[in-house]
């Protein structure tokens, strides 16, 4: 209603009022038909009013809540809606997806600079300061069924950027407790689960890796299929391999099984796992220590067995492991008939802390090998300490005493020792 007709009506209650009080002296000779209309019509005009003031309110509180809008627009007229020039409409189901996926990505890396004096077994003393790790990681939870995860390293001899782990895993727990992993990675034989920083540090508190490791990972191209319920897990896998039958091409015809269980909480944490292979110089340090067992019949294959252990408490850890090969090999080597059944074992004992908001830490390790002929060493010792200066900052320095196989077996009889100092960046 317009400021108009609002003064207007305010004009005749005022007048009627006037009116009514000047007939006041006159209203014993008035008429009281006359009195009772008069009375019926400010009755009108003071309900109209009430109405146009509850009407003013309204609209009032309307403009205040009513955003601004852009600098130089003319103000909006009241009781009339602004006309809104028209925008292209974006579908929402092609927006969602993009938001989710870039909530779901979760990118990560490690850098690692080492500095270190080092006696080999051929008794040359070397020291260095190198950038050993540049990694990147991704990880991609895009859909609740499935994730993707991908780390990139620089390989540092080759000086070119690597894919270290690309694999895919399909699984719905909620719904059921099989899930199927395929790519590229570290198959599960031994302690060795993963190859970023972040996974190997949960391996192994030490700078170097035990033996058993070194001889026994394999990383492969493979597809796993497993069962993981209640601290139980379990599967069965493929890989094609290096080993194979030198009469025919390449097959997908290696597997593994694994199968363990597992325990967390507050206090406790432990698991303990068995893992098979079906030919043990498919694993990445054989097939370099022993290349004259890469093509061979494969009723000749020689599987490979592992058993491991994991207890940690109060800050203590205890990690134990056995990997080897379950029967001998025969072939020949520099015209020598040579029998060999390769087997490596390690027991590290660690401790963590926190004080004074930093996580200080201690390892030592011992782990041994058999049947290597000079590929690795018989013996290594690693003593380390460090701390955690962040949750993404880590120091540490490590002692590493090892003993060669002797001259008869393939090696020299010597020692070698080498002190390493490693600073980790983390994100």
């Amino acid at each position: 209603m317009s400021d108009w007709r609002l003064g207007r009506s305010f004009a005749v209650a005022f007048a009627l009022c006037v009116l009514l009080s000047g007939s006041g002296a006159h209203a014993q000779q008035a008429d009281p038909a006359e009195l009772d209309a008069l009375k019926k019509m400010i009755e009108e005009v003071l309900a109209q009013n009430e109405a146009l003031r509850k009407r003013v309110r309204d609209l009032e509180e309307a403009m205040k809540e009513r955003a601004p809008g852009p600098a130089g627009a003319p103000p909006a007229v009241v009781g009339t809606t602004p006309k809104v020039p028209e925008q292209p409409v974006i579908p929402e189901v092609a927006s969602e997806p993009i938001k989710t996926a870039r909530e779901k990505i979760q990118l990560g890396g490690a850098l690692e600079v080492e500095a270190g004096t080092r006696k080999e077994f051929n008794r040359v003393r070397s020291s260095d300061i190198a950038l050993t790790t540049a990694e990147f990681d991704f990880e991609a939870d895009v859909v609740d069924w499935a994730k993707a995860e991908l780390s990139l390293q620089w390989d540092s001899a080759a000086d070119k950027i690597t894919v270290n782990e690309g694999l895919i895993t399909i699984a719905k727990p909620s719904v059921v407790p099989v899930y199927l992993k395929t790519g590229r990675g570290v198959v599960p034989f031994g302690t060795s689960t993963g190859t970023s920083v972040a996974a190997r540090f949960e391996e192994s508190l030490t700078i170097t890796g035990p033996l058993t490791i070194e001889a026994f990972e394999a990383k492969e191209d493979y597809a796993q299929l497993g069962v993981r319920s209640h601290g139980f897990n379990g599967g069965i896998y493929l890989f094609n391999g290096t080993t194979d039958n030198r009469k025919r091409g390449k097959h997908l015809e290696h597997w593994g099984a694994t199968v363990g269980y597992g325990m967390k909480t507050d206090l406790v944490s432990f698991d303990v796992g068995v893992d098979w292979m079906d030919s043990i110089f498919d694993t990445d340090g054989l097939t370099a220590a022993f290349p004259e067992l890469q093509t061979r019949p494969k009723r000749a294959y020689t599987p490979g067995f592992s058993a491991h252990g994991r207890f940690g408490i109060f800050g203590f850890s205890l990690i134990a492991e056995y990997d080897g090969a379950t029967q001998q090999v025969h072939f020949t080597r520099s015209r020598r008939d040579v029998k060999t059944m390769p087997e490596a074992w390690q027991v590290e004992l660690g401790y963590m802390t926190k004080v004074f908001g930093v996580r200080p830490f201690a390892a030592f390790n011992y782990s041994a090998t058999a049947g290597m002929f000079g590929g690795f060493p018989e013996r290594r010792l690693l003593g380390t300490v460090g701390t955690f200066v962040t949750d993404n900052i880590r120091v540490a320095l490590e002692y590493n005493n090892e003993q060669d196989y002797p001259r008869i077996q393939g090696g020299t009889g010597r020692e070698a020792e080498a002190w390493t100092l490693r600073l980790t960046y983390e994100w």
